[in-house]
């Protein structure tokens, strides 16, 4: 069994990993002599439709092979996900176990114990490693990590990540950017990594963790350096039996084994087969892969974890909300009666929590909950938890169907969300929820966070969650304010809550705009909320910005030269003549609205000139007169 550990470098070291990671993934000769021939095996097992099996040879190599499940996670009716047992079982007899279609073995682990995550819905069984040990130069440090996970989101998309557990809770699993930034052998131990560095994974479902990480964002990415994989029992260089576990761009899930790679060697396999993302599992002794209760390559070793392949139902992924809000002691709106207090305990949701010596109704905490229209919601409830609270502290919650009043233990439950009951609404304004110090049980009453939440699918709600920002732009001196702002980008696009997108019309205004002094005027564009979104809370403002530039002129405007010319017919449907006297040589140039340049013409002394539009599109263009005295821009109006 291997032992792991993650990869990344310092960035003074980042151009040399990439030579190494270069010569490792491509000076391979297995790679460049050979490919691997895959096929489709799928009919020689009893598969649900959505999962194929494929089998590689080596042409001229008896001994290699290889194997790897495609699971389509298009279809709705299956998935995959780990499992974690107290004791080791054989793959093939623990896949049966479990009621799976197929399974690989899982990550790391030690005796009967993981040492990779296992991640389910709202709990981490197992864990990665979080730190190491390695004597480097005669000198045993311990070596903080952030190892990779393979992860099913709870909308069943897939993700490799670099995470870090800063607990065994599973609010606590946190991703970042890359692993810590060890080089090989490195003597210097790096801190922990802070969470303030990365951002909490809310979204996860599933996870498995494993490494080195193999592919990361469509690249070869094996972090070997910066994970302490050295000094692990696990190496670049040798052949010997691998799992991986990758996904593709098209949500297809490869499920790899083989019995003689190089790490590198699999990275690239993953790779030429479509993987955007991919990690190493246990490998060496550990690598099995089987169909129900078939082994289709065991080795014979019994392993605590799996990943299988399983009916969608076996998911038991909590259902998205449609509403969710939350409500604090310090909100506005929220108020209360009596001599509340903040804790000093802490676990408060956010304002700290509030104590109340045991009293009567008449001493409150008042949420008034304002909620979007009628329908089925849930209650919970935030507290911190002591041996001194009470355990019967009064929730009274008004609600469509009159007024109910349940109590809670605050003795227990600290620093959660606790359920208190679930109520139909009707969205109305007298609709709230008050904690009052009526109790009768220890000392203190607690107030703190309160969270609504509904799956009722009438209750959808579309915010706003994004706002795509445009261009800026130059226009020349001289440019009328309707002209430059007839060349801003008409639409944008917004991103909405559940991530629609929404091509919306922009109307520009912009202030104190000067067509004859050089400068970044800032112009506004306004829109409407399109049909089905609405506000976000706070408002998002229904705007974006844009710096229009206007450029130099080349000398001053001083001169006669430009003030006296003129462009008639205008409009006209296609033919205009332009006309005028200049003592200097004149540049005509006719641009589109969107800068592109049309026409040219030279000029001088008394002239007179024809421009033809014809077989260009009805609509402003700008006619561009330059010389020694100065620029003019004039905006001709094709009907």
């Amino acid at each position: 069994m291997e032992a792991l550990f993650s990869k990344h470098q310092l960035k003074l070291f980042r151009m040399k990993k990439c030579i190494f990671l270069v010569l490792l993934v491509f000076s391979n000769p297995f790679l460049k002599a050979q490919e691997i021939n895959w096929e489709d095996i799928s009919a020689e097992h009893s598969l649900p439709e959505g999962l194929k099996l494929f089998h590689g040879t080596l042409t001229g190599n008896s001994t290699f092979f290889a194997y790897y499940f495609e699971v389509d996670m298009n279809n709705p009716d299956i998935a995959v996900r780990p499992y974690l047992k107290p004791n080791s079982v054989q793959v093939n007899a623990f896949t049966d176990d479990v009621g799976a279609y197929a399974a690989i073995n899982g990550g790391f682990f030690s005796g009967s114990s993981s040492v990779s995550s296992i991640i389910y819905p709202g709990e981490v069984p197992a864990r990665n490693l979080i730190s190491v040990t390695r004597t480097v130069s005669g000198v045993t440090q311990t070596y903080p990590v952030i190892r990779p996970v393979f992860a099913l989101n709870a909308d069943r998309t897939l993700a490799t990540e670099w995470v870090y557990h800063h607990s065994y809770n599973f609010d606590d699993i946190y991703v970042y950017e890359e692993p810590l930034q060890y080089i090989c052998e490195d003597p210097n131990p790096l801190p922990v990594p802070l969470k303030a560095d990365g951002f909490q994974y809310e979204d996860i479902a599933y996870g498995i963790g494993g490494g080195p990480m193999l592919i990361k964002d469509g690249e070869i990415n094996i972090d070997y350096c910066e994970g302490v994989w050295w000094g692990s029992g696990v190496f670049l260089t040798d052949f010997r039996p691998r799992t991986a576990v990758g996904f593709t761009a098209e949500k297809k899930v490869i499920m790899f084994v083989t019995n003689s790679m190089k790490i590198g060697d699999v990275a690239q396999e993953l790779l030429d087969l479509g993987c955007v993302g991919a990690m190493n599992l246990d490998g060496g002794g550990s690598t099995a892969m089987a169909v129900g209760n078939q082994s289709i390559y065991t080795q014979g070793r019994a392993v605590p974890s799996i990943l299988a392949v399983v009916h969608s139902d076996s998911l038991n992924i909590p259902a998205v909300p449609t509403f969710e809000k939350f409500f604090d002691t310090g909100d506005e709106g929220v108020y209360f009666q009596g001599n509340w207090f903040n804790t000093a305990n802490p676990g408060s949701w956010e304002s700290p929590s509030r104590l109340h010596a045991l009293g009567t109704h008449d001493d409150f905490y008042h949420f008034p909950l304002n909620l979007p229209g009628p329908g089925e919601y849930e209650v919970y409830g935030w507290w911190t938890a002591h041996s001194n609270r009470a355990t019967n502290t009064p929730f009274i919650i008004t609600h469509a169907d009159g007024e109910t009043e349940t109590t809670v233990n605050q003795s227990i439950g600290g620093s959660m969300w606790n359920l208190v009951g679930t109520f139909n609404f009707n969205g109305t304004e007298n609709e709230s929820v008050r904690i009052t110090a009526a109790a009768t049980t220890n000392e203190y009453v607690v107030a703190d966070g309160l969270r609504i939440v509904s799956y009722d699918p009438d209750l959808i709600v579309y915010t706003i969650a994004s706002i795509e920002p445009v261009d800026d732009i130059e226009v020349p001196w001289g440019t009328l304010k309707d002209d430059a702002l007839a060349l801003l980008s008409t639409q944008t696009t917004i991103t909405d809550s559940h991530n629609r997108t929404h091509v919306v019309d922009l109307q520009w205004t912009v202030e104190n705009y000067d067509a004859e002094t050089s400068g970044d005027y800032l112009a506004t564009g306004t829109f409407e909320l399109p049909d089905g979104v609405t506000q976000s809370n706070p408002e998002t403002p229904l705007e974006v910005t844009a710096n229009i530039t206007v450029l130099q002129d080349d000398t001053s405007i001083g001169g006669n030269n430009l003030s006296g010319l003129k462009v008639y017919p205008n409009p006209s449907k296609s033919k205009f003549t332009v006309s005028g006297i200049s003592y200097e040589p004149l540049h005509l140039e006719v641009f589109s609205l969107d800068g592109r340049l049309l026409q040219s013409h030279e000029a001088g002394g008394r002239f007179s000139i024809e421009l033809n539009l014809e077989g260009f599109s009805p609509g402003i263009y700008l006619l561009r007169a330059s010389g020694k005295s100065g620029v003019r821009v004039i905006r001709v109006v094709k009907e």
